[in-house]
């Protein structure tokens, strides 16, 4: 028989047992709502998506099909980039413009002629703001069943820029432009058959490190030819050897005034280095046959040697 005092110590221990047990519980456990766990909708996706990426358009048969008689056409504002080179088809253009505002990167790619092909780039007279740069075009031209010679680039658009382009080889000018208020700027053009850049537009910055030096043999031809008005040549360097046409070439006109040379140096064309007329305006012109210590300080001078 248990006594009564082993009862109550042993009820003592159970209620004891109880209350240590509701304590610690209400002690060390949240009481506060934690929503429900059910997910307001299906997980959103973590990664960029591909236009985000790269939000330019390719030049391809995918997105700009051949029309306008090239081989890809481009009819649509906007940014493009080549993901390849891009090899010629006889009797057709490289790539047509024909669109405002477009910006054509060649991506360090290059666009290379076939023979039969023609203008490398063509852009149309109806389109403005327009930017090619980084990357070659190469051998492209021909003077074709309506005698027209074709050229590397050809571009009758206001408002275009060329940049970081080696424009080599071409049949007629590496670049060809018509259109008013271009910018053509550290480019190197070498090896084209007329005339690197032939600059018929006005208002036209042609500066910055520019390179010509072109095969104008027998052609006539000049390397650096300008036939407009109010355009600004500086900081261009040409190079001849010997060769039939002119380093840099202002047409004489009345219409073609105010062309700013300054800054220029032209080698190998001997007494056609320059050709202008007193309608320009022209930086101090320093000759140098032979090596020597240039002791005119002015910061406008053209030189010839």
């Amino acid at each position: 028989m248990f006594s009564k005092k082993f009862f109550w110590a042993r009820s003592f221990a159970t209620i004891s047992s109880a209350l240590l047990f509701v304590a610690l519980n209400a002690a060390f456990s949240n009481c506060h709502a934690q929503g429900s766990l059910t997910p307001p909708g299906p997980p959103g996706p973590t990664m960029l998506t591909l236009s985000q990426v790269e939000p330019r358009t390719p030049v391809d048969a995918v997105h700009t099909p051949a029309g306008g008689g090239a081989e890809f056409y481009i009819t649509n504002s906007g940014s493009y980039y080549l993901t390849t080179n891009i090899i010629g088809i006889s009797a057709e253009q490289g790539i047509n413009i024909s669109a405002n505002d477009v910006t054509l990167d060649l991506n360090g790619f290059s666009l290379i002629s076939v023979p039969g092909a023609y203008n490398g780039i063509y852009i149309t007279n109806t389109c403005a703001n327009i930017t090619v740069r980084n990357g070659t075009i190469y051998g492209w031209g021909l003077i074709n069943i309506t005698g027209v010679d074709d050229n590397g680039v050809e571009c009758h658009a206001n408002n275009a820029r060329f940049e970081n382009l080696i424009v080599s080889s071409n049949f007629n000018a590496g670049i060809y432009n018509t259109g008013n208020g271009a910018v053509i700027k550290d480019c190197l053009f070498s090896g084209n058959g007329v005339a690197g850049l032939e600059e018929i537009g006005s208002g036209s910055l042609i500066a910055d490190n520019n390179f010509v030096t072109n095969i104008v043999a027998n052609l006539g031809g000049s390397s650096l030819a300008i036939d407009g008005s109010n355009n600004r040549i500086e900081d261009n360097h040409i190079t001849s050897s010997g060769q039939v046409g002119h380093g840099i070439y202002v047409f004489i006109s009345t219409y073609y005034t105010n062309n700013l040379l300054i800054r220029n140096s032209v080698y190998g064309y001997g007494t056609n280095d320059y050709y202008f007329n007193n309608s320009q305006i022209v930086g101090p012109l320093i000759t140098n046959t032979v090596a020597g210590i240039i002791t005119n300080s002015n910061p406008w001078a053209n030189f010839a040697f």
